[in-house]
């Protein structure tokens, strides 16, 4: 019997050991780290992506206090696409024609995203099988987490497939490239804000289908068998479809694919399996694009330069096929022309299509130029581009600011990508002459600098706009490419295949890295593409100090040593700071007290007005109308029709008299008008927008604040200095005591105002304020003709038609609200004053002149309203943080006597101005 016990318990002692072996082995594979790793990287992302949804006092984050419900975060686009969704939920598609948007036209919902809404609708069906009471909105607020858990997946994939070959090393040293490249990538703050719950944005979609595609296409290039390379070519077409579908930054892929594939072919790295790679990619996402609508529904041959490029790529391809595999590489003219096959090829392409537009348009070629210089120099041209903050063509110091952190004013982030893409570059020329891969890699150097330091700042003597800084930037890309096609046609000459073993997968980052950089020195929201390409270029550096330490010989070793634990330091330093960075920010992503004074207005929209009902509005606030208040609007964020814009700037917010606005508004069945206190620091944008070609209604509407070192008491009562001030907007001629003052705009400004007042009991009284404008180093006192204070406008009768109001700063100090009746006050030039924004809008229309707007509705700001309520007396317009005012609504009635206008109603501002809108 002892003896069974004891073959019993050896037998399970044994049985234990073998299944801790099984476990030891199974954790030693290191395919299962990977995994593991990237299952925490995925728990990572959808923690912090999801924050603005988690418990915020009591409600989630994202709530609509107005209704009680779910609501999306503090963006505008989103709603529309939110919108579309409900429609999908509740109808089962989208109407061919929105008549909630451009109103009496309508819109083409075909012209925009439809991919993204039918996304949106997908995922809130899927919350609600977990989560019963999802609305909607909850369901688009959870979209943007869902589908940044799958960009980290195809990410991931996409950077390993970059780095891995046959051998068992490559992949160890790809997984740990990818491993880190996403971990930063998840933590890097630039990509936040299209990418966090609430924001259901066109981005967050196109992340994912920018690394699905681009891993697609690299698998489908890779692929050893046609077939598997014909099945993957094709399944990168889709996905660069569905890329194209939801953002116009498909250009993006199609830029960085031609890149990669033309020099590939300069290379000869283009055979049968390659070309039919690069085809069954283009021609799939071409017919994918042509068959399914949305706004990536184009022709199959588009007109734009990227998809020309492309297409002409094709052509090449085939007709290098149809050259030197035909009968006609017999030619005995071609065989006397002594230059590579695929040079040749290109040449009679291009002679071929010069040839081609020529005879079918000669301006064909000198618009595809100016379209290049525009690209390189002017991304952003027009008045109303211009305005859009996020078309802001960056400096090198505004956006490097997204790649620190930042130790000592150097940014850490930035610099390691810098030297990291600097090393890739030189170790993709590893297999030609060591001399010449050095003198290639000070060009790139010098061309990465060109690129990124030739627009350094607007001060600095690379301000991007003069001779020096375009000639640094053109001499850097000529350097680069001019030597690279030197030694590319002596290597050919010599038979030395150095070029050709270049991979293609290294061509392709490489061109990622180049168009990311030149999209930064674009535009301020394309800066964001920038971000997942950075973290790449960090995990290949670390890599490449880790094994560069274990490969390297013993007097190197300590040194080499060092710099990889400075640079694995520094990494873990950029993670924990980013870190904590972007769980605040994710945290902080929800409705503020402004979007929550909007849910409180479109909840009275909903309420009180007919369903029907027209909104007119500065175009950003469209979406908000349409899809929280669920009224029609005449413009909005799309900003299809921008000559309304500028109509809408001119006739209605800046215009001088109710006639003209009267009969745009008619035109366009609005039967409200709205504007928001915003509109205030917006003023700039819709004055610049709506003025005539010599920017006759320009202006800006300044804050200028109570300066008590210069302010003292008087015999009778108080005498407040108010420093601060704007440049004029228009000159001013003014007879002061029998001399005329001429204060030209532009050169002379405003740099405060005096204000004295009188106390008599209870009774308050005020002198004429007097203007302090400073021309030329001369200060010049003028009377100001107009003052509002506490409701209450007085006209002095004379003086320079301007108005200063007067409102009340709110600080908080030690916890405890201080409120000061002259705080602040707003400054409106005679110019802003003639407009019906000064006078409806700011002033509740002192002369009378807009009477057909009758207010039917003013919406307090969340923090004048909560003051109010603890009984403190506030106006409506107070400066706690920037100037908080209410949202106001005015029905319009009309006279009768308007008229429809055609031109009201056009699309095509070319016809009435002869300047670009």
């Amino acid at each position: 019997m002892e003896s069974l016990a004891e073959n019993k318990s050896n037998s399970e002692d044994e049985l234990i050991k073998i299944r801790k072996d099984k476990i030891i082995n199974f954790l030693k594979k290191p395919e299962v780290w990977v995994i593991g790793l990237l299952i925490i990287a995925l728990i990572l992302g959808i923690y912090i992506r999801s924050l603005p949804m988690s418990d915020h006092g009591g409600n989630p984050g994202l709530w609509d206090v107005a209704t009680n419900t779910w609501t999306l975060g503090p963006d505008l686009d989103p709603w529309l696409f939110t919108r579309m969704a409900k429609l999908i939920v509740n109808e089962g598609s989208i109407p061919e024609i929105d008549t909630m948007r451009n109103v009496p036209l309508g819109f083409k919902t075909s012209e925009e995203t439809v991919l993204l809404p039918y996304m949106v609708a997908l995922a809130y069906k899927l919350s609600k099988i977990f989560y019963p009471q999802a609305n909607v909105e909850f369901g688009a607020a959870l979209f943007p987490v869902i589908i940044f858990a799958l960009t980290i997946i195809v990410f991931f994939l996409f950077v390993r497939e970059l780095f891995a070959r046959e051998s068992k090393l490559s992949k160890i040293r790809a997984n740990i490239i990818s491993l880190i490249s996403t971990f930063l990538m998840i933590v890097i703050p630039i990509l936040l804000s299209r990418t966090v719950a609430g924001i259901p944005e066109k981005e967050s979609a196109m992340f994912f289908f920018l690394f699905l595609a681009l891993f697609l296409f690299l698998k489908a290039w890779k692929s050893e068998k046609i077939k598997h390379a014909l099945i993957y070519g094709i399944l990168a077409g889709a996905a660069t479809a569905g890329m194209a579908l939801v953002s116009g930054l498909s250009a993006y892929l199609y830029w960085a694919t031609f890149a990669a594939s033309f020099t590939a072919f300069i290379l000869n790295k283009f055979k049968k399996k390659e070309i039919i790679v690069y085809s069954s990619w283009w021609i799939s996402a071409r017919l994918f694009l042509s068959l399914l609508p949305g706004k990536g529904h184009v022709s199959f041959i588009s007109s734009s330069l990227i998809n020309s490029a492309t297409f002409i790529l094709l052509m090449l391809l085939f007709l290098h096929l149809l050259l030197w595999n035909t009968k006609i590489s017999e030619n005995k003219f071609l065989k006397k022309i002594n230059l590579p096959k695929n040079i040749i090829s290109i040449l009679v392409l291009v002679l071929a299509l010069l040839i081609i537009a020529l005879i079918i348009n000669p301006s064909m070629l000198s618009d595809k130029i100016k379209q290049i210089n525009n690209t390189l120099f002017k991304p952003v041209t027009g008045r109303w581009n211009q305005t859009v903050a996020e078309n802001k063509q960056p400096y090198f110091t505004e956006w490097v600011g997204s790649f620190g952190p930042f130790i000592k004013a150097i940014p850490i982030m930035f610099w390691l990508f810098f030297i990291g893409s600097i090393v890739f570059f030189k170790k993709m020329l590893n297999e030609i002459k060591k001399k010449d891969s050095w003198i290639l890699t000070g060009l790139f150097v010098l061309f990465l600098s060109g690129l990124m330091f030739s627009r350094y700042s607007p001060s600095s003597m690379f301000n991007g706009e003069n001779f020096i800084s375009k000639t640094f930037f053109l001499l850097s890309i000529a350097l680069l490419v001019g030597f690279f096609i030197y030694y590319y046609v002596k290597y050919q000459k010599e038979k030395h295949k150095g070029f050709e073993k270049i991979e293609y997968s290294s061509l392709l980052l490489l061109s990622l890295l180049v168009l990311a950089l030149f999209s930064a020195r674009s535009a301020v929201r394309l800066v964001m593409i920038l971000g997942p390409i950075v973290p790449i270029f960090v995990g290949y550096l670390i890599d490449q100090s880790i094994f560069s330490f274990k490969n390297s010989k013993e007097e190197k070793r300590l040194f080499l040593g060092i710099i990889a634990i400075i640079l694995i330091v520094l990494t873990i330093f950029i993670f924990i700071s980013y870190y904590k960075e972007i769980k605040s920010q994710a945290y902080n992503a929800v409705p503020s007290a402004y979007n929550q004074q909007w849910q409180k207005a479109m909840k009275w929209v909903r309420d009180e007005t007919p369903q029907n009902s027209v909104f007119a509005h500065w175009w950003d606030y469209g979406y908000w109308l349409q899809s929280i208040g669920e009224r029609a609007t005449v413009t909005d964020g799309g900003n299809m029709v921008v000559w309304w814009n500028y109509l809408t700037g001119r006739l209605v917010l800046t215009g001088d008299n109710q006639k003209d606005a009267l009969e745009f508004l008619y035109s366009h069945d609005a039967n409200y008008l709205l504007i928001d206190s915003s509109d205030i620091g917006k003023y700039g944008a819709f004055s610049s927008i709506g003025s005539s070609e010599n920017y006759d209604r320009l202006s800006f509407i300044p804050t200028i604040h109570f300066d008590k070192s210069q302010s003292r008491e008087t015999s009778s009562g108080m005498m407040r200095v108010y420093s601060g001030g704007v440049g004029l907007d228009e000159d001013i001629i003014y007879n002061l005591n029998n001399s005329e003052i001429f204060l030209p705009s532009g050169a002379a400004g405003i740099g405060g105002v005096i204000l004295q007042s009188s106390q008599n009991n209870e009774s308050l009284s005020f002198i004429q304020p007097t203007g302090v404008f400073v021309y030329n180093g001369q200060q010049y006192n003028l009377p100001l003709r107009y003052l509002e204070y506490n409701n209450k406008f007085v006209d002095f009768g004379s003086g320079l038609e301007g108005t200063i109001k007067i409102i009340q700063k709110i600080e908080v100090v030690n916890g405890q609200v201080k409120m000061d009746d002259f705080g602040s006050m707003i400054y409106i030039s005679p110019r802003v004053m003639r407009g019906y924004f000064a006078q409806k809008y700011l002033l509740n229309d002192p002369f009378n002149k807009f009477l057909n707007f009758k207010l039917v509705h003013s919406e307090d700001n969340l923090i004048v309203s909560e003051l109010k309520k603890q009984g403190v007396n506030l106006n409506e317009f107070v400066y706690y943080q920037g100037i908080q005012g209410p949202i106001k609504i005015w029905e319009i009635k009309y006279t009768g006597n308007e008229e429809k206008k055609q031109e009201y109603l056009d699309r095509d501002s070319s016809k009435y101005l002869s300047w670009e809108l």
